[in-house]
């Protein structure tokens, strides 16, 4: 190889921060510019677009260079000298001399007027066929065949959009129209309403009447993601502490405030869109129209435009998205007491602390005395406790209403030490994997940046035949072990020591997961785990305070409370009884999910499976609490340690909070009626959640309430969620938005988000999977996906003649979506094992837009086709990203390498004939043979192409917020290409038709409906 001298820029790499982003003030609400949906506002998208069969797609202005400028700022990283052209280097099969311009379709795109096609219309001549096994349905009858170029395709929006916010900043309150897609990094300003990435409609031009959104049969809710992570060159959102005018809203709060002012009626937070009047005295709730007394603490002057006068110093006045730091009134309520000796301590004062002990100590002279009766011997009491040492507590419980002091966030490690997880390295991996993620780093040096954040507390549980309790106490030499063998009553007997401050108790927290692995090799702790008792048990010690269990196991329960037996039945599979197997059969497992979430502790759960583990039962508590499953099926130390590493490093050290509650308010004339995704409901109104992290979405159906709408005023939403923060602070998170009100179905069509629309189809799709059959689940996205293009064809574009096909321009890719839906991994048809569906139920439920539109359209790049500037920082300093290609075999070929990321992974796909030059710029080996599969983590090799994919890995893992693992896979060599062709969601694979299939028959049904021959019902959703 030519030698390597050459340096590049890698951003991947860390360096001294750059200055941070400071926006321009931004205008408040008073001063916004709603779009006029009758208007030609800047960026109006037509009506609808024609795509009919033979017929030209429409032109696009020109591709400029995307973007990403990293905080850490550049280093400097070794690279080859040799030149890096896009196809000369990396195809040798087909060499072009020097000089002569590469073949294919223009890099540029045709301006709209023009008959140039975007380059994701161009197949390769010589593209490589779909494998045998990703063979699918076909459709039946005549076949027309459908020109590519009359297709739509996610390449050419996301690349529009992304070119638009490249440009120009997204200014929350001028949207001048257009949203920005859920895959678009964009930088947004908070102007007053929150930011899509917080909250999401699907209708942002809400329909005046109940009637006119049952016209156009589109969904109507929000997509809520309150902790979703700001770019970093976007402005944190402002914590406001102090209510008293005068003083900064970021003091520290009085003892005597009682909180953020609220409207008297509906219990709305004061917003940017509330109304000042009386000369400031009231204030006019935006939700309601409940005119409100201002507290005098609060009060100020209004200027001679009718806002107060301290409006820019106050946050929750000028932006959406704001945190209210909240007093004693708004802590959460204790749960009701078991009886158990750890409810003695609600908190960790030294007089609860103290009482615990001393009842601890009674109880076991109590216990001592009656087996020194039953022996015949004269029993021996030890010093009773001092009266009135629990008294306080009784006192408490006697008022009804027990509050709970917030308090760091502790989190406990609960490790399945059974025979079978020791044999395959699970412990081992789980131990330094633990020690990484708290100690932020190999080996947990001295003086190195902890992981956990200051003040978190960490507990450590082992449970195989028995449960052990870990007491970790600092002022003890070595950790000590506490066994508790009755399993049906199990209980956590530590009153001190069992949740530890990670910092202090650091010596002995490093030296038991040093210990455990060889321990366990040397004396094995039973062949069994009990798993059920352990959570039990751990829940008994976090019940009072809250936080999170993180629990690992290998197999399926078999002993203890909780224990399952095998009940997977292929035979059932595609029939009325599959849906059994996606909810948990024993009710232990529902109680301890509703009881998780009671008590504001959630559940992460770490499964390493080599055949059925029955996850529908063992990670419901996950789904109730707002807690994550990762799934490891065949755990291999060598390919899944770094992924391990990289989940518990992100659980551990991304923001958390908890014991969190979340409600939706609305206009009046509107109502929630239903809520999508993973927490706990016992209400109509509130959402709880035992965790809730920056990864977590939910979706709220909203309806109509029977009042019709103003066109010429506008509609109101309001996400509070009341939590409280890692470092033990109580919090409340508002987001309030704005939205138009039309009597035009055009104008709905026109400004229907489909990304918000998709979230809600998806969440509630796979919500009805242990109730409805799969086939019917999927019968009924088409049926509604149906209802919607005949709504707009019928009510938009009725003179079109009937032999094309008319899609509205922002539902254009529905069809699309749908077969993706349908080609997911929890409903598609064909033989997939329970487990694989249930984790994919559980994780679409919480999972946000980004991750959500990735998996099911993956983003797929031509590595070998990359330019010398790909993977850069332009001059503009944004990172420059190749152009995507479509998910296809039609558009690969053999001697092609391609990255693929659907949001949870990478996928490095080696053509057959593919340039050894490649293999060796990016593994460093010189032939596919060579290559390791176990890898996760693209090598640190000082060539331009390794350089050029760590960028964009690390770009991709920005926007979707995890570490992504990359995995190789290599054409006709591993099996691994079976899940990457099933992700080419365009081809006829997953017991589905193709795209062009698939669109033909949506026509078909289209046609049908119009002409009369169809059903006329279709599927209605819960809230139609």
């Amino acid at each position: 190889m030519p030698p390597r001298s050459r340096y590049a820029v890698d951003p991947s790499l860390t360096a001294p921060a750059a200055p941070a982003f400071a926006p321009d003030p931004a205008p408040g609400p008073a001063g916004q510019q709603f779009f006029s949906p009758g208007a030609g506002a800047y960026g109006q998208q037509p009506a609808h677009g024609q795509y009919g069969y033979g017929q030209q797609g429409y032109g696009q202005p020109a591709y400029g260079q995307q973007g990403y400028v990293n905080p850490a700022g550049p280093q400097l990283h070794p690279v080859s000298e040799r030149e890096a052209e896009p196809s000369g280097p990396y195809a040798p099969q087909h060499p072009r001399p020097a000089g002569q311009a590469p073949a294919g379709p223009p890099a540029t795109y045709a301006a709209p007027g023009t008959d140039e096609l975007h380059p994701s219309f161009y197949p390769p001549a010589h593209h490589i066929p779909p494998p045998p096994h990703s063979s699918g349905t076909a459709v039946t009858g005549p076949r027309v065949r459908i020109d590519p170029a009359a297709m739509p395709n996610p390449i050419e929006a996301q690349e529009l959009d992304q070119n638009l916010y490249d440009a120009e900043d997204f200014a929350s309150c001028d949207t001048k129209g257009l949203i920005p897609l859920a895959v678009t990094d964009y930088r947004g300003l908070d102007q007053g309403n929150s930011l899509p990435r917080h909250v999401r409609a699907t209708l942002p031009v809400i329909p005046s009447t109940s009637q006119l959104l049952d016209t156009t049969a589109l969904p109507f809710g929000l997509v809520v993601q309150p902790f979703a992570q700001g770019r970093y060159d976007e402005a944190p959102t402002p914590l406001v502490s102090n209510w008293v005018t005068g003083e900064s809203a970021f003091d520290a709060p009085r003892e005597t405030d009682d909180g953020p002012p609220r409207c008297e009626k509906c219990r709305a937070y004061v917003n940017p869109w509330v109304r000042w009047v009386d000369g400031g005295r009231r204030w006019t709730c935006n939700l309601c129209n409940q005119q409100n007394a201002v507290p005098s603490a609060y009060f100020s002057h209004l200027s001679p435009s009718g806002q107060r006068v301290d409006h820019d110093a106050r946050p929750e006045l000028v932006h959406g998205t704001v945190d209210f730091a909240v007093p004693a009134t708004y802590w959460a309520e204790q749960p009701a007491p078991t009886g158990s000796l750890i409810d003695l301590a609600p908190d960790t004062s030294a007089a609860a602390l103290a009482a615990a002990g001393d009842a601890l100590a009674s109880t076991g002279a109590d216990l001592l005395g009656a087996l020194q009766s039953s022996l015949g011997q004269p029993a021996t009491r030890g010093s009773t406790p001092a009266p009135g040492q629990g008294k306080k507590d009784d006192r408490d419980r006697d008022r009804g209403r027990v509050l709970r002091r917030p308090s760091p966030l502790g989190r406990v490690f609960v490790i399945d030490t059974s025979a079978e997880a020791v044999r395959k390295g699970v412990v081992a991996e789980v131990c330094a994997a633990i020690r990484a993620a708290l100690y932020a780093g190999e080996g947990g040096a001295e003086g190195e940046d902890e992981g956990i954040a200051h003040g978190q507390r960490v507990g450590i549980v082992t449970v195989a035949e028995t449960v052990g309790f870990w007491n970790l106490s600092p002022a003890l030499s070595a950790p000590s072990l506490l066994v508790v063998s009755d399993l049906d009553d199990m209980f956590c007997p530590l009153a001190t020591g069992f949740l530890v401050d990670a910092v202090e108790a650091r010596a002995n927290i490093e030296s038991l997961l040093d210990m455990l692995p060889g321990l366990l090799e040397r004396q094995p702790d039973g062949n069994r785990c009990a798993i059920g008792a352990a959570l039990n048990g751990t829940l008994s010690g976090l019940r009072h305070v809250g936080g999170q269990i993180n629990f690992f196991l290998s197999g399926l329960p078999s002993h203890g409370p909780g224990k399952l037996a095998p009940r997977d039945d292929p035979q059932t599979y595609g029939s009325d009884k599959e849906r059994a197997l996606f909810a948990p059969a024993d009710a232990f497992w529902r109680q301890l999910a509703d009881e998780a979430a009671e008590c504001g502790v959630g559940v992460n759960a770490w499964t390493f499976p080599d055949a059925y583990t029955d996850l529908a039962a063992v990670t419901a508590p996950c789904g109730a609490s707002g807690g994550d499953a990762f799934f490891h099926p065949r755990f291999e130390p060598a390919r899944d340690r770094d992924v391990l590493r990289a989940e518990l490093e992100r659980v551990v050290a991304r923001e958390t909070a908890y014991n969190a509650t979340a409600r939706v308010r609305c206009s009046a004339g509107l109502r929630v009626v239903d809520h999508l995704g993973a927490f706990y409901q016992r209400g109509l109104t509130d959402v709880e959640f035992g965790t809730l992290d920056d990864a977590k979405a939910f979706a709220a159906v909203l309806r109509h309430d029977g009042a019709r709408l103003d066109d010429r005023a506008q509609a109101y939403t309001q996400v509070a969620v009341l939590y409280t923060t890692g470092t033990g602070e109580r919090r409340v998170r508002c987001m309030n938005n704005a939205y138009a009100v039309s009597s035009l179905i055009g104008n709905i069509f026109r400004f229907a988000d489909l990304d918000a629309s998709l979230g809600v189809f998806f969440k509630d799709a796979v919500t009805q999977m242990p109730g409805k059959n799969l086939r019917d689940i999927r019968k009924a996205l088409n049926e509604r996906a149906t209802r919607i293009l005949v709504a707009y064809r019928r009510h938009c574009a009725p003179a079109v003649k009937m032999g094309q096909l008319i899609l509205p321009e922002a539902f254009k890719l529905l069809p699309l979506y749908t077969l993706a839906m349908q080609k997911s991994k929890p409903l598609k048809g064909g033989n997939v094992t329970s487990d694989v569906r249930v984790h994919y139920m559980r994780a679409i439920k919480s999972y946000p837009l980004t991750v959500l539109l990735m998996l099911l359209y993956p983003r797929l790049l031509a590595v070998h086709d990359f330019a010398p500037s790909a993977g850069f920082p332009a001059d503009n300093g944004r990172l420059v990203i190749p152009r995507f290609t479509r998910a296809s075999h039609a558009y690969m070929v053999p001697e092609g390498a391609y990255l693929m990321c659907n949001g949870e992974m990478v996928l490095l796909w080696l053509g057959s004939a593919v340039s050894p030059q490649i293999i060796d710029d990016i593994y460093g080996v010189d032939s596919l043979h060579d290559l390791d599969t176990r890898m996760t983590r693209l090598p640190k090799l000082p060539t331009l192409l390794s350089t050029q994919l760590r960028n964009i890995v690390a770009h991709l893992e920005r926007l979707v917020g995890h570490a992504l693992a990359v995995r190789p896979v290599r054409q006709n060599m591993d099996g691994s290409e079976i899940d990457f062709a099933n992700h080419l969601v365009e081809d006829s694979n997953n017991d589905a038709m193709s795209y062009a299939d698939h669109l033909m028959t949506a026509h078909r049904a289209v046609t049908d409906e119009m002409s009369g021959k169809g059903s006329g019902e279709g599927w209605k959703a819960p809230w139609s």
